[in-house]
């Protein structure tokens, strides 16, 4: 074939094709349909999950739904969260993990708790703005690598138990945590309701660990670490918390076992063309609410890295950053998610070995450490979003500046906003609105 045919192929071919249509498969087809890709999403199911799985959001995932184009909805969707403590088995608090208070930031709260099917709604729908954004649902990808005969790219989004990694022989690095572990979801009816706690507990009870999370609206979850062999009633184990069958719907009583589990390379297949994210790339235990967070951050990061790459503004090396910038961060959220369940059963053992956890750093503005760009601070930092600044940025590079007079080395555009930068002249952020350089 030579290289005009070869062009004309490549031109017919998508850009990107999506494993998967859960959170992490639909926030990226939306952040693609966005960037201009042609991308096609493949998904087995005909409709959204039913039952409540991720409940917890931060500002920053939030603040990608608002790149996206819901922050209209996100009102609907979301609950501001009081923040988590340990507490006995009696309820009294032995440690306040929220021990500090920060203004919104990134433009939003620190905490959100929702209700995924309600979201995956939201997230499906908005693909439909996109004509060059195709999804075939009801589509069961047996051979994720065939898929490369009609994209340049494939992402796959198909959880832990999803063929794409098997099949490139990937394998799981094990970061140490493997329990068993019950999780139930209430949905309360409006009268009468039991008096719960407003704030998301983790109790810490010798005769049985357990999370506690105040939902969006009606919704209530419940996690109980599970003993052996023993798969208890759910109600028995919620008769101690006041609640009864008359309070309201047990949607769904699962066994699941809490891993901390993170691939050993998120990028293979013919020439390096297929990519792992979410689930397929990583897992963790619960207690800090980040498993969909993860995977948000993972469709945010390599979004726009794929833009690049198909337009030919960047070599396809681009793409290897997406994992050199995203193991560092997963594998320290997963870490911070193991000792807070480790956390648990050390204070159920002991009470008073409550844990001494460092004063927050001032120049941290994201919850969660930021990447590790090669520069000084505030490089590898989110820009912070003082009024809505985002909905000033185009998707794209750009400068943010201090003052009008500043003039972009690159041509660039340039965005003025005195409070956004910090001290610094101006910072050049990335279309995922981290900051990258930086003039004084």
């Amino acid at each position: 074939m030579g290289n005009d045919e070869m062009g004309d192929v490549v031109a017919r071919m998508n850009d990107v094709a999506i494993v998967g249509l859960g959170p992490t498969g639909a926030t990226l087809a939306n952040l693609c349909g966005m960037f201009g890709l042609r991308t096609v999403v493949y998904e087995r199911s005909l409709a959204p999950y039913s039952q409540p799985r991720a409940c917890h959001l931060d500002a920053e995932i939030a603040r990608v739904f608002q790149q996206c184009g819901f922050e209209e909805q996100l009102s609907a969707l979301l609950s501001e969260s009081a923040g988590m403590e340990y507490v006995d088995g009696t309820g009294r608090q032995l440690f306040n993990f929220e021990g500090f208070h920060r203004k919104p930031l990134l433009g939003w709260h620190e905490d959100y708790v929702f209700l995924q099917p309600e979201l995956e709604v939201v997230l499906r729908g908005g693909l439909a703005r996109y004509d060059h954004v195709e999804v075939r649902l009801g589509s069961e990808v047996v051979d994720p690598l065939a898929l490369l005969d009609d994209a340049q790219w494939v992402v796959a989004c198909d959880g832990g138990g999803g063929r794409t990694r098997e099949q490139l022989g990937i394998g799981f690095a094990d970061l140490g945590y493997d329990e068993q572990w019950l999780v139930v979801d209430v949905m309360l009816h409006h009268e009468p309701t039991p008096p719960l706690p407003s704030i998301i507990q983790q109790v810490c009870d010798p005769s049985r660990l357990a999370t506690f999370v105040p939902g969006h609206g009606a919704h209530r979850r419940w996690e109980f670490q599970i003993h052996g062999a023993e798969l208890p009633d759910p109600w028995s184990l919620l008769e101690p918390w006041g609640v009864t069958p008359d309070h309201g719907e047990l949607v769904r009583a699962v066994p699941y076992r809490f891993h901390a589990l993170v691939a050993d390379r998120w990028r293979g297949g013919p020439d390096g063309r297929v990519l792992l994210a979410g689930d397929a790339a990583h897992m963790m235990p619960p207690f800090m609410g980040q498993g969909m967070c993860s995977g948000v951050r993972d469709a945010a990061n390599v979004a726009w890295k794929l833009a690049e790459v198909v337009s030919g503004k960047s070599p396809a090396e681009l793409l290897d950053a997406y994992e050199r910038e995203r193991r560092p961060h997963t594998e320290a959220v997963v870490a911070m998610s193991v000792a807070a369940g480790q956390t648990l059963a050390r204070l159920a053992a002991d009470p008073r070995d409550v844990p001494d956890p460092d004063e927050p750093d001032p120049k941290r503005w994201s919850r969660l450490p930021g990447l590790e760009l090669g520069g000084a601070f505030p490089i590898g930092h989110q820009l912070p979003q003082p009024d809505r600044l985002d909905e000033r940025l185009p998707n794209d590079w750009t400068w943010v500046a201090a003052h009008a007079s500043f003039v972009a080395p690159d041509g660039r555009a340039v965005v003025v906003e005195p409070d956004a930068t910090y001290g610094c002249g101006a910072v050049l952020v990335r279309p995922d609105r981290y900051i990258a350089a930086v003039v004084q």
